[in-house]
């Protein structure tokens, strides 16, 4: 098939969760046969073609919050998602909670059942400014919002929880159907190297109230924990062994040298595949409810569950 990919982010330049996910089902897509082309806000592609056989639309309101970045000024034109949602055959991926939820984090759990969201307020300027949002509007009853679940040939999630919520959010009667992804996962990275655990605790991640911090410094502040990753802007450490940004082909050496993989989100996160890659290092998973990755009804500590994960999903696809 010829194949239009639209997303916000070109995933075969950047690389955050999403992208590295849209990179790989793109790289097995064309293993296949399949040919692509990009469409992308950033860094400003756009081979979209009217003869292609099939749009595949992931995450197209996943733009960056702030005014520096021009945040939502900087997006694709409604004509053109319009134009896709109403007159052409397509698939909806989902990474996130962007097509839902145009604020940071999805602040309400997926608990609200009015329009009208808490969480928005005129006083937010540089938020309402950069998001391009002036309304007090739940995100996901925007009416092209709607219509991108409604309309697509299949809506695609990254666990359970996702998909559970994302349902919550949205209130629709008549929705497309739907497939779970299993996370894809590279199992000669993330791997028991049976190395000893000299670190007790570990969290790996953006260090900030979104990802559990508050919770980790309340049970963890007088244990040896280590933290890697970034800060998010405006916070401050004070506990644990902080190890800054680590490489990214590092994360695995430092899983095999814990014994406990700590990941408490305030808020749902969609999957949290860096969970399933502690287990598969061996660590033993402090979590809580809020981690999608939980939600797989299979152990995730086991890689033969994710093996053929990009397979099933075009074969999903081509079945269509």
């Amino acid at each position: 098939m010829k194949i239009n990919y639209i997303g916000y982010f070109n995933p075969l330049i950047y690389s955050g969760g999403g992208e590295m996910v849209m990179r790989c089902v793109i790289e097995s897509g064309m293993t296949r046969g399949h040919q692509f082309g990009i469409s992308a806000v950033r860094p400003g592609d756009c081979n979209y073609s009217d003869s292609a056989d099939l749009d595949l639309v992931a995450d197209v309101f996943n733009y960056p919050g702030t005014l520096k970045s021009l945040g939502a000024w900087r997006d694709f034109s409604e004509g053109f998602i319009k134009k896709i949602v109403d007159t052409r055959p397509f698939i909806h991926f989902n990474n996130a909670y962007a097509d839902v939820c145009n604020l940071g984090y999805l602040p309400c759990s997926g608990d609200n059942a009015l329009e009208i969201c808490p969480h928005k307020s005129p006083t937010h300027l540089l938020r309402n400014l950069a998001a391009k949002d002036f309304s007090a509007q739940c995100f996901s009853r925007n009416e092209l919002v709607q219509r991108l679940f409604q309309h697509s040939k299949l809506n695609v999630f990254v666990s359970p929880l996702h998909h559970l919520i994302c349902h919550k959010l949205l209130n629709l009667i008549e929705v497309a159907p739907s497939f779970i992804m299993k996370p894809v996962i590279d199992g000669k990275r993330f791997f028991n190297q049976n190395l000893d655990r000299d670190i007790d605790y570990l969290f790996v991640g953006i260090i900030g109230e979104a990802k559990g911090l508050n919770a980790m410094r309340e049970q963890f502040s007088d244990k040896n924990i280590h933290l890697i990753g970034k800060l998010f802007p405006g916070t401050k450490l004070d506990f644990g062994i902080y190890h800054g940004h680590v490489p990214y082909d590092e994360i695995p050496h430092f899983m095999n040298r814990a014994k406990n993989f700590v990941f408490l989100p305030r808020w749902p996160e969609p999957q949290g595949r860096v969970v399933i890659e502690a287990a598969l290092c061996g660590c033993n998973l402090i979590a809580n409810d809020n981690v999608g990755a939980m939600s797989f009804p299979f152990d995730i500590s086991c890689l033969e569950n994710f093996r053929n994960a990009t397979d099933e999903f075009w074969e999903t696809i081509e079945n269509l």
